[in-house]
């Protein structure tokens, strides 16, 4: 097996730890991962072992991202590249998680896609950490705006303002999402 061609820019990016593991066999059609894909996917450890369909596992994809996800492991097979999404799945055993889904596309000796390892991260708990990150990056901005404006650097001041005002709806809407649950 080959590394087919990388078309990403963020070769070296740096990833918190692993949560899970996956390799798919794309001619079988069947994926082998460990206990901890096994858990976030409803699947047993035995289904892993031998091989479950790709259906099998896209089943435990929140519904309305299944269609995004589709479209982007097709066109990493297509285009034998990497394959870096974020979704949502269910399950008993973990209940509803958000994940980041990178995988990458290995060929064989006639430059089909074969083989797809990755691996997964549980993003669910950034979310509380998300409201705290967008004040601190708020507050900068604020001092960014004072200097451009100290300046007299209109457009820029402008510009800065325009953020801080995309960062309050972001934290509204985070705030109206958790009253209405």
């Amino acid at each position: 097996m080959t590394l087919a061609p990388q078309r990403s820019r963020n070769l070296h990016m740096r990833y918190p730890p692993i949560d899970g593991f996956w390799t798919w066999d794309i001619k079988r059609d069947r994926i082998y991962g460990d206990a901890n894909l096994s858990a976030y996917f409803d699947l047993t450890l035995e289904e892993f072992s031998h091989g479950a369909p790709l259906e099998r596992c896209m089943q435990s994809i929140e519904r309305d991202d299944r269609p995004r996800v589709r479209l982007a492991i097709r066109k990493a097979i297509e285009r034998r590249s990497g394959f870096r999404e974020v979704y949502k799945v269910r399950s008993e055993k973990m209940g509803l998680r958000k994940i980041l889904a990178v995988g990458q596309c290995y060929v064989d000796d006639m430059g089909e896609a074969a083989l797809y390892p990755g691996w997964f991260i549980d993003l669910t708990q950034d979310a509380a950490g998300e409201d705290h990150s967008l004040r601190e990056i708020h507050e900068h901005v604020e001092q960014a705006r004072e200097i451009a404006q100290s300046i007299g650097d209109d457009m820029l001041s402008y510009l800065l303002d325009n953020i801080q005002e995309e960062i309050l709806q972001r934290l509204g809407e985070r705030s109206r999402r958790r009253k209405s649950s």
